[in-house]
């Protein structure tokens, strides 16, 4: 009813080559192919929003932010890593014109991602939230901080002046009392709402609470309720009122498989395992995949194997210190979750490709089975997993209990290694 999923998109790390850089309070911006007018009055923007968010949302956001931005031959488009990168590419500086004339909400854009930055910096584990929960938060918080940019900098913030704060809080009122607002403003509408029970700076609050909660996204509904009252225990009537409303729109479960997690101490396998491994050990390529994980199908050969390890062929890029942690997931046929496990960035090096084991406790398996490495990857970040053709069909680009696509490029470099129950091997005497 609610739920979109975010685009597969191919992440490649961004490089500036002879980009010039302009600095600005909190912000840094690399770029190539604007004038200095207009790097500075992106600056200006990211440096007037940083503290906007800062003061009145107490948000935890870098020290700086370095803000690559480049004219060229390329569609406009502006993203975050989430983490303390903004990407801005622009076809033309043409697209720098007011939106009345462009059609592109600079302005606005670049506040909604430092948004976006907020929350991805204090909220890590979030598969639980739609899509319009995300984009509302990032649509409702960059009107406000517009508002709030334009009341300290006026009009002339922008290299080509004009009213950008009829972009603000004035447009999402007008979108929610329209005839049939989207479902990102009515999740935006759902955070306005919000506001008035917790306040701006209420919100860093409630994110640091939803990830110290260690929300099941299988189930997550009342555990994020109970989460949030136990922030604004003051507040507890009327956020239970709020989440009536809100949470049908904020929130959608990962769909749980039935076959349920059955786990065994090692010390109960035979210390054999069998290693279903159907790759040439050739890469033909790699991927890192925004908004997706890397999920291979594999068929036990009978019914009671138990999961001990899994490889896989990849290399880790971006910082070489990494904090972040990824998802590896056992799933069903019908990629619906069993177990998962959260392992550390580190697990992977950087640089060249090379298979990297990873053991897990022992699970069972039902007959056929995926297993899904969700990197949570952005442009600074993430793991490339290499693609073998000499098989196919077998993998997706999905994450578990989420719609996903076929591999076309042929199937994941991925392993498994799977044991039985010693009671169950016959040839071992007992």
């Amino acid at each position: 009813m609610k739920h979109t999923f975010t685009a597969v998109l191919l992440v490649q790390v961004a490089v500036l080559a002879h980009a010039d850089t302009f600095t600005a309070p909190h912000v840094r911006v690399e770029y190539v192919g604007l004038d200095e007018e207009h790097v500075e009055a992106i600056a200006g923007v990211v440096s007037a929003a940083w503290q906007v968010y800062v003061d009145d949302f107490a948000a935890n956001l870098p020290g700086t932010v370095i803000t690559d931005a480049r004219c060229a031959r390329q569609p406009t488009r502006l993203f975050t890593d989430g983490h303390d990168h903004i990407f801005l590419t622009l076809s033309s500086t043409q697209k720098l014109a007011p939106p009345a004339k462009s059609g592109v909400f600079n302005v606005y854009g670049l506040c909604h991602e430092l948004g976006h930055m907020m929350m991805y910096r204090l909220l890590e584990d979030r598969d639980w939230m739609t899509t319009a929960a995300a984009e509302g938060w990032a649509h409702y918080a960059g009107s406000v901080v517009i508002d709030s940019v334009h009341a300290a900098k006026g009009d002339s913030l922008w290299c080509y002046p004009y009213d950008y704060s009829s972009d603000g809080t004035a447009r999402l009122e007008r979108q929610l009392a329209g005839i049939q607002p989207s479902e990102v403003e009515r999740g935006a509408g759902a955070w306005r709402e919000l506001e008035r029970i917790i306040d701006h700076g209420g919100f860093a609050r409630l994110f640091r609470a939803w990830q110290a909660a260690d929300i099941d996204p299988t189930e997550p509904t009342d555990a994020l309720l109970a989460a949030a009252t136990g922030a604004f225990p003051a507040k507890a009537v009327a956020l239970k009122t709020w989440w009536k409303d809100a949470a049908p729109l904020l929130v959608e479960p990962v769909k749980a498989s039935t076959t349920k997690a059955v786990r065994v101490s090692s010390r109960l396998l035979t210390g054999q395992p069998l290693v279903l491994a159907f790759d040439d050990d050739a890469s033909e390529g790699k991927r890192s995949i925004a908004g997706g994980g890397h999920a291979r199908k594999f068929t036990a050969p009978g019914n009671d194997w138990y999961l001990r390890a899994v490889s896989l062929y990849g290399a880790r890029y971006g910082r070489p210190r990494e904090s972040s942690k990824f998802d590896i997931a056992l799933c069903d046929a019908e990629m619906q979750r069993i177990a998962l496990w959260k392992k550390p960035y580190t697990t992977f090096e950087r640089g060249q490709l090379g298979w990297e084991r990873i053991e897990l406790p022992p699970t069972k398996v039902p007959r056929e089975f995926y297993i899904c490495f969700d990197f949570h990857p952005t442009a600074t970040k993430g793991v490339y997993v290499a693609y073998d053709d000499s098989t196919s069909g077998n993998s997706l680009v999905a994450t578990p209990g989420k719609p996903g696509a076929p591999l076309r490029e042929g199937d994941w470099m991925i392993r498994v290694e799977l044991d039985q129950l010693k009671t169950a091997d016959a040839l071992s005497g007992e």
